[in-house]
């Protein structure tokens, strides 16, 4: 045919070709050489349209293009895998860039600055406390021992060692769950990425964390070795209570260094990361156990321990020893932080890891607290018993009981101690259901004299049943009760008859140890086999108690409470009171100063109405003893006695500026009334500002801010502040040691309002103070090198007692510490007199010199130009005739 040849191979269908690619073949078949004219070209204005492409096969006759279309559909499928697999990588490179800008930089474990907490150091280097967000105390990893590693990598990441910190198989699983639940629970971390969660990215569940944290992962991995990020790990993680990192953990738990725990104790740190609240051993022991059993299981697992210590682990209860007392101290940490705060504020205090020196003594800060306790317990009693504080229902008080033995069957003993139960401070709502009751129960090691809440089982007439654990019990016998009369602080209410009259069954009851026994009925076991008790009560009153080194000022020993536990308002430096008569020794250091007065010179003790200028009121002055005056009295004798009507009379004749200026130069800042009641302490003042003011006169005339803190050091070693005492020349010296020797009256006087205080046999000085009705009870004294000051009242200013005076509630609780503070120590001489001093021997009812023997010569000191010049002359014998010449 003109125009082409198409090569046809007989007996099969050959494709179509285009006349420039038609081949001839060889001669080997049956071959047939045709001409045919060629398909014209397609005709289009496309340029891209190829005139020569093939025709559908209709244009051929019939002929169809046989090649295999798989090969081109694999062809089309490995370019766009290809092209596919660009894009992920262009977008994942994007996609890290673009997150890495949000990624902290993490090169070397020096990098490593964890919340830290301050702590705080008593005098005698031990740590009193911490203020902290996160309790933790970094350890290096070679302390950490081998099995709390294995223990923790058997819990929490099996393959630590193994993946390039993150496990990609556990990731897609927990994809695939997240996908099937639809939520976003993203689990499978593994410890490298735990610890790029918990230093950076929080806790938020996206996508755009999980990526973050896998290339924080990647990073941290590529910086540091396996060790220092399990070093990372275990001393950032938190194990509970506010304690983070292994060894907070280890101290809490078990009372020991981290390097000292075993199997069974590192199993129950590795366990507790999952859900430390869930998990505590001490409030869940039955899950902690379980927990425990599962860490030891793969433990095993991983061959890090052997089917022997396993199973001897699983076996063995949990027992942790009980939780040690809180060491003395908490009323002066929270003025310490409040301190702090104020200077470098909550953040810096909380986590940049200073170290703060106080200058506690703890020995004597201990004895402060036991003393103001007691010294609250003996005025409570007086004023009666105001019922048991928590009620359980006696209709159930068998099923509290055994909801109460479970709970001590779980918790454990000791090996070498009972406990028992101290149901102390909990919530009526708490105690509805036994099991609420038995979750807040907790446990002490019964100790003598010591003090337990316990349950009333039996009541009789002369004796009461306490329990106080399952199996100890002890009798209450009626003559602990007697004072236990009907609450009413203002008059005596009538003594109970029986024990009837006081308790009933299922009340929950304070209770004093006053005799015990115990028996080892096994090798970890004591029984209580006597104990006898006696009613106590929480007391409603409040006290305070502040001490301080006269030489330095520094605060030795405060307590703002009865029990930090129970009430956090520091009423030492954050309650104003009344001081009283305790406000005199300024009045009586105005009335020296002025020269018109020296401690002989007489001011007559009679009533007399006084109109106050300010207010245009008449007032009559009254003593403690109401209608009671002693005529002329001596200023010595009317301090010493705490006469009201001669302190109102010094105040009329010096003039209140004077007395409100002597009060400043002592450092009595507070507000002073405007009014002739001033004299008797009617103003407010901070307990600790009023004892501070009382050092100025101790210490002849020196003022100072009393000193809490004594050094601050930060984390790196730097001193931050080094306070020390500016002692200035505030008051006259001579002035303020007179005023001083006059209060030694008030204790070495017979009729002194704090005589009974001479017990202590030291050199005493100082003053007690009433307020109006009995509100405020005061007393502040001062040895040669100590000063120390109590306060006795209530929060809302109700009345204590008609003889609840400063001497008889406060005056106990100064003697009580003084005695610990002075035992072992040498007996202390008051000071020369300074300059301007001149002391004497004067005839104690004249007040003249003494003559040489003269029986009723007194020593006494005056301010130089005010002493006596004339000698005393005694009277001549009185004769019968006299005295009859007298009577007519």
């Amino acid at each position: 045919m003109p125009g082409g040849t198409v090569v046809v191979r007989t007996g099969a269908a050959v494709p179509p070709r285009r006349p420039s690619e038609l081949l001839a073949d060889d001669a080997k078949g049956a071959t047939t050489f045709l001409r045919v004219r060629p398909p014209p070209p397609i005709e289009s204005s496309d340029p891209e349209v190829d005139p020569y492409r093939p025709l559908p096969a209709d244009d051929y006759g019939g002929h169809v293009d046989a090649r295999p279309r798989w090969k081109a559909w694999l062809r089309r499928a490995a370019w766009t895998c290809v092209i596919a697999a660009l894009l992920c990588l262009a977008a994942l490179t994007g996609g890290y860039f673009y997150l890495a800008r949000e990624i902290p930089t993490f090169d070397t474990v020096k990098d490593y600055r964890p919340l830290a907490s301050t702590k705080v150091v008593a005098q005698d280097g031990t740590v009193i406390g911490q203020f902290y967000r996160e309790r933790r105390t970094v350890v290096a990893m070679d302390k950490i021992p081998r099995i709390l590693v294995q223990a923790v990598i058997s819990a929490e990441d099996k393959d630590f060692y193994k993946h390039p910190g993150f496990n990609p198989f556990s990731l897609a699983r927990a994809a695939i769950v997240d996908a099937v639940s639809g939520e976003k629970r993203l689990g499978a971390s593994t410890i490298t990425q735990q610890v790029v969660k918990n230093f950076f990215l929080g806790t938020e569940k996206r996508w755009r964390r999980k990526l973050k944290e896998i290339l924080l992962s990647l990073r941290l991995e590529k910086n540091l070795s396996k060790d220092d990020i399990l070093f990372l790990y275990l001393n950032q993680i938190n194990f509970g209570r506010a304690h983070y990192g292994v060894e907070e953990a280890s101290l809490y738990y078990f009372g020991k260094h981290v390097w000292d725990v075993n199997l069974g104790e590192a199993a129950i740190l590795a366990g507790l990361p999952q859900n430390p609240a869930r998990i505590n051993p001490r409030r869940h022991p039955d899950r902690a156990k379980r927990r425990q059993i599962y860490v030891l299981d793969r433990m095993l697992a991983n061959r890090y321990i052997s089917r022997a210590d396993h199973d001897a682990e699983v076996e063995r209860p949990i027992v942790l020893p009980p939780i040690p007392p809180d060491p003395p101290g908490r009323w002066y940490l929270d003025e310490t932080y409040r301190q702090l705060v104020a200077q470098f504020g909550e953040t810096a205090v909380e986590t940049t890891g200073m170290t703060v020196d106080v200058a506690m003594d703890p020995r004597l800060q201990a004895a402060a607290e036991q003393a103001v306790r007691e010294g609250l317990r003996a005025v409570d009693k007086r004023q009666g018993w105001r019922g048991a504080s928590l009620k359980l229902d006696p209709a159930r008080l068998d099923d509290f009981r055994a909801a109460l033995a479970r709970r001590y069957a779980q918790l454990g003993s000791s090996a070498d101690r009972a406990e028992v139960f101290d149901l102390e401070g909990i919530q009526q709502k708490d105690a509805t259901l036994p099991d609420s009751l038995a979750r807040a129960a907790r446990t002490r090691p019964l100790e003598q004299n010591e003090i337990y809440s316990g349950v009333v089982v039996a009541v009789g007439t002369r004796e009461t049943r306490v329990e106080l654990a399952p199996g100890a019990q002890g009798t209450v016998p009626f003559s602990t009760m007697i004072w236990a009369r009907e609450f009413r602080p203002e008059h005596a209410t009538p003594a109970p008859r029986t024990a009837l009259d006081i308790l009933s069954v299922g009340d929950v009851v304070p209770v004093r140890v006053l005799r015990m026994s115990t028996t080892r009925v096994a090798a970890d076991r004591l029984r209580v086999t006597r104990l006898e008790l006696a009613l106590e009560q929480t007391p409603l009153v409040q006290g305070a108690f502040v001490a301080m080194d006269l030489r330095t000022r520094t605060v030795l020993a405060l307590v703002g409470g009865y029990d930090a536990a129970l009430s956090s308002f520091n009423r030492a430096t954050q309650a104003k009171r009344q001081p009283g008569s305790a406000f005199k020794p300024f009045l009586y250091a105005a009335a020296l100063e002025s020269g018109k007065y020296t401690p002989q010179t007489k001011v007559d003790d009679s009533p007399e109405v006084i109109v106050d200028p300010w207010s245009g009121k008449p007032w009559k002055p009254q003593n403690f003893e109401k209608d009671e005056f002693a005529g002329p009295l001596t200023l010595r004798k009317a301090l010493a006695e705490s006469k009201n009507t001669v302190a109102v009379k010094l105040l009329l004749s010096v003039g209140l500026d004077k007395v409100r200026a002597e009060a400043l130069a002592a450092g009595l800042s507070s507000e002073i009334p405007q009014s002739y009641t001033a004299a008797l302490g009617t103003g407010e003042a901070y307990v600790i500002e009023l004892i501070n003011a009382y050092a100025t006169i101790a210490s002849q005339g020196r003022k100072a801010d009393p000193i809490l803190i004594r050094r601050i050091v930060s984390r790196t070693g730097a001193t931050l502040q080094a306070p020390q005492a500016d002692l200035q020349q505030s008051m006259r010296p001579d002035v303020a040691y007179l005023t001083a020797d006059l209060m030694r009256s008030v204790i070495d006087d017979p009729e002194g309002t704090a005589h009974s205080l001479s017990a202590l046999g030291r050199p005493i000085a100082g003053k007690t103070g009433t307020a109006n009705e009995h509100r405020d009870g005061w007393f502040i004294g001062f040895t040669p090198s100590l000063i120390a000051g109590a306060w006795v009242g209530f929060d809302d200013h109700r009345m204590m007692g008609s003889y609840e005076t400063g001497g008889h509630c406060a005056g106990p609780i100064w003697l009580s510490w003084m005695r610990a503070a002075m035992a072992g120590t040498e007996v202390e001489e008051w000071p020369p007199p300074p300059p301007g001093v001149n002391c004497m021997q004067v005839n104690r009812t004249s007040g003249a010199l003494a003559g040489e023997n003269d029986p009723f010569a007194v020593r006494e000191c005056f301010l130089s130009g005010t002493e006596p010049t004339q000698q005393h002359v005694d009277a001549p014998q009185t004769t019968p005739e006299d005295l009859l010449q007298e009577q007519r």
